[in-house]
């Protein structure tokens, strides 16, 4: 393959090709998924690659030496994904699974309920732990995906690169160690808190790198039996009305509870005020010193503006420090931008123009989203000065806890606002919803003769932290006959596929931990064919109708993966009947209902 510049001066579109090197500076979220991606892809095509991936830090090590500086929420939206994807977050790495948020104002509390009334959402530690933790008691979510990648060939190098040298043809790192290595492809995974200053700021002259805001994150033990009465499976968000600050969370973890404070330059100053707010005082231990009895505490930057043009020649840029979203969900947007830079690569090729046609509409998509969530702030903010109306968002969210999922507007548009689990543009669809803006100017009105403080929900729970619904043995998941829009995947356990004829159940299939079904009423709304039930206890994760289709609009590579499963499962029942047609020599062409004569019993027994 001709060699071709990092700054475009060739004429000539590199692609990967068999047992090309590429290298992922950046362990985090985003580098790890881009390698299980770009190792995924690339052998479905019949490409073996040589992935490399850069990281000086050990994500299983306790206090700042593992920590990434996130909150560690995985969203709904995310765990829906990952489930789609054949990625199952074991138990392990799960410190509590979030059934609910409690939504805390300077008036009052309501909680709001998970959607489907299961655990979709991962409260987890992003590296080994707090500063103090025991080692090595329990999985960091990143090290999962960093140990997921290098299951699929992925070689980790435990080193800090210096240096990247886009002046040849082909890119080189420079390791703090002294390697210097040259790569057909370099993929830049860094996040906007561990690189080097200027790492990739001579990709090309048209970039700029993205603008970032600081921020606040502490963890504190609470002991699991005090946090189940302060927190219990609820993550707490208050919007109180101190300038700056655009929210906080308060999110339960195991023995420890991780606070998050994002807003407009956080510092010490709005920290203080923060925690004298008897909102937040009534969620810690009574007599707690605040913030001296924090364990771990750090002020990291957030990105909060998209770099410009995060590509060039065999170069491309992922995760926080080209594109996220706004003060959420920064693991799904790492997921997002991670699948599609390796689609990117493999399948159109590694040039500038490659990126810009495919990898770049995912970066402007997350961008024009990310406008639209600064206008719901806005309005947010307004909300929270405006004593009145912020009663009858309470009101109205206390009111919806009684009413059939798809009419709780406000709750779900608050539950997806804060949760991360949908984009703003479709947070801001369903503000402006006809019913939702008839009820709120309703308890306006009413507000004004109203003086009460409303609260609902949001107290302990006692259920297992696990993502998911537990089954218990022989109870039905999906029953044969009724109309679905959803589809199942395994967490934990077998269930059993059966499928009633004749006045008897067939049995059809056993599946397991990272196995789908009920995909069919995703794109037939057809009724169920077979009922499938828990052998045995059973963890079973619904993926609804629109986060799947989404997802496969998005990237179609995993229309292909669900059709190689429903292509296995053909070839599987296929076997089967050709194994009933030897045993039966009739001539099935022509083979009736009628009952066999006694010509068709000779000719079957030979």
């Amino acid at each position: 393959m001709p060699a071709t510049s990092i700054r475009g001066r060739a004429a000539t579109h590199p692609v990967l090709q068999d047992g090309s090197p590429v290298a992922i500076v950046g362990a985090g979220p985003a580098g790890s998924l881009c390698a299980y991606f770009l190792l995924d892809f690339a052998r479905r095509v019949g490409l073996e690659l040589a992935v490399d991936i850069y990281d000086a830090k050990d994500f299983q090590a306790v206090g700042p030496k593992g920590c990434n500086h996130c909150g560690g929420i995985v969203s709904e939206s995310l765990v829906q994904h990952l489930a789609a994807d054949g990625i199952v977050l074991p138990p392990a790495i799960i410190q509590r699974g979030i059934d609910s948020y409690t939504l805390h104002v300077d008036d009052g509390s309501v909680g709001i309920a998970t959607p489907l009334q299961e655990k979709r959402i991962a409260a987890t530690h992003r590296g080994g732990g707090p500063r103090g933790a025991p080692n090595g008691c329990w999985g960091g979510f990143d090290a999962f995906l960093l140990d997921l990648a290098a299951g699929r060939g992925a070689r980790v190098i435990r080193d800090r690169v210096d240096a990247v040298d886009t002046a040849g043809d082909r890119p080189i790192l420079t390791t703090r160690g002294g390697a210097t290595t040259a790569y057909d492809l370099v993929v830049g995974a860094t996040g906007v808190n561990a690189a080097p200053k200027g790492l990739f700021d001579s990709v090309h002259g048209g970039f700029r790198p993205a603008r970032t805001s600081r921020t606040y994150i502490s963890e504190f033990k609470v002991g699991r039996e005090t946090m189940q009465q302060l927190l219990g499976d609820s993550m707490h968000v208050f919007l109180l009305d101190i300038p700056r600050l655009q929210f906080a969370a308060l999110i339960p973890k195991g023995d420890y509870a991780t606070l998050v404070l994002l807003g407009d330059g956080i510092d010490k100053e709005l920290l203080a005020r923060f925690l004298a707010a008897p909102e937040v005082r009534r969620c810690y231990p009574e007599g707690a010193d605040l913030p001296a009895c924090f364990d771990c505490q750090c002020f990291p930057q957030i990105n909060v503006q998209s770099a410009v043009r995060p590509f060039a020649d065999r170069l491309v840029l992922i995760g926080d420090v080209a594109a996220t979203k706004l003060y959420k969900n920064g693991i799904g947007a790492a997921y997002l931008a991670a699948r599609s830079a390796a689609a990117t690569a493999v399948f159109t090729g590694i040039s500038a123009e490659a990126f810009a046609r495919k990898y770049a509409p995912t970066c402007r998509k997350l961008e024009r989203d990310n406008d639209l969530g600064r206008l719901i702030f806005r309005i947010t903010g307004l909300v929270k000065r405006l004593g009145f109306v912020k009663q009858a968002f309470l009101h109205q969210i206390v009111r919806e806890q009684g009413w059939p999922g798809p009419r709780r507007r406000l709750s779900l548009v608050m539950w997806d606002t804060f949760t991360g689990s949908a984009p703003y543009a479709d947070i801001l669809k369903r503000m402006l919803h006809p019913a939702l803006l008839y009820n709120l100017g309703r308890e306006v009105l009413m507000g004004i003769f109203r003086r009460d403080a409303p609260t609902a929900g949001g107290g302990a729970s006692t259920s297992e932290v696990q993502l998911g619904r537990n089954y218990e043995d022989g109870e039905a998941i999906v029953t044969q006959g009724e109309t679905g829009n959803c589809m199942y995947v395994v967490q934990e356990g077998a269930v059993e596929v059966v499928r009633a004829e004749g006045g008897r159940e067939i049995a059809i299939a056993r599946l397991g931990a990272g196995d789908f079904f009920g995909e069919m009423a995703l794109f037939e709304r057809a009724e169920r064919t077979a009922t499938v039930r828990a052998r045995g206890p059973a963890r079973v994760l619904t993926v609804d109708q629109h986060t799947l289709l989404r997802q496969i609009t998005d990237q179609p590579t995993l229309a292909l993966r669900m059709i190689q499963v429903m292509s296995a499962r053909m070839r599987a029942i296929t076997a089967r009947h050709a194994r009933v047609v030897r045993h039966d020599r009739r001539n099935w062409e022509t083979r009736t209902d009628e009952p066999p004569t006694a010509a068709d019993r000779r000719e079957a027994t030979g």
